[in-house]
């Protein structure tokens, strides 16, 4: 089932057993946490998908072009995210509008936001939900355990962390722990 929002653009739930889904759906994940991981040199957190969301493929003229996961509950968009190649069309703000429009309250955007997602809750009008504690501290395990396991396998002696400064990771073993990190959600839930 799909839901029309207008110029060609519609949102498609994603269905766990189908095999293209499931690998579209990795591959959108893994490089939003590569493009955050070079936008604040760490682990972004939000889920693709969980026992408490519900995701939809975000498709243009039938390709689909980014996804959005809700946390109903919450009222809440846990991640929304649109390949590069298509940003800049206001695809997001339709997104985000016509969920805002259909949703009984104000929708809200879980933080931390980065500057678009900050400015396009600014120019829509919604809220920001935060992270129940348990959540920010599973997100603070999560990272903890990605470092020590770099810290632990990285071989690369500096080679690999950005400008040769020990203090920071190593940028391929952050990568590679990335990707591990991605299919290991996506495979949860699958």
């Amino acid at each position: 089932m799909a839901m029309e929002l207008g110029d060609g653009v519609t949102l498609k739930g994603w269905l766990l057993y189908d095999a293209s889904d499931v690998a579209c759906l990795r591959g959108m994940y893994t490089s939003y946490l590569l493009e955050e991981y070079d936008r604040i040199s760490e682990l972004a957190f939000g889920n693709p998908v969980a026992g408490y969301l519900v995701t939809s493929f975000i498709r243009r003229n039938d390709e689909n072009v980014g996804f959005v996961s809700l946390d109903h509950e919450q009222r809440a968009v846990e991640l929304i995210y649109v390949k590069p190649e298509h940003r800049g069309n206001g695809l997001a703000a339709l997104v985000l509008g016509e969920l805002n429009r259909i949703c009984p309250q104000t929708l809200a955007l879980k933080t931390p936001l980065s500057p678009g997602g900050e400015a396009l809750a600014e120019a829509l009008g919604l809220e920001r939900a935060h992270n129940f504690p348990h959540e920010e501290a599973k997100n603070q395990e999560t990272l903890r355990i990605i470092r020590e396991g770099i810290k632990r396998t990285c071989r690369h002696q500096g080679k690999g962390r950005s400008g040769g400064d020990p203090r920071k990771m190593c940028r391929r073993c952050y990568q590679a722990a990335l990707h591990k990190y991605a299919d290991a959600v996506i495979a949860k839930f699958t």
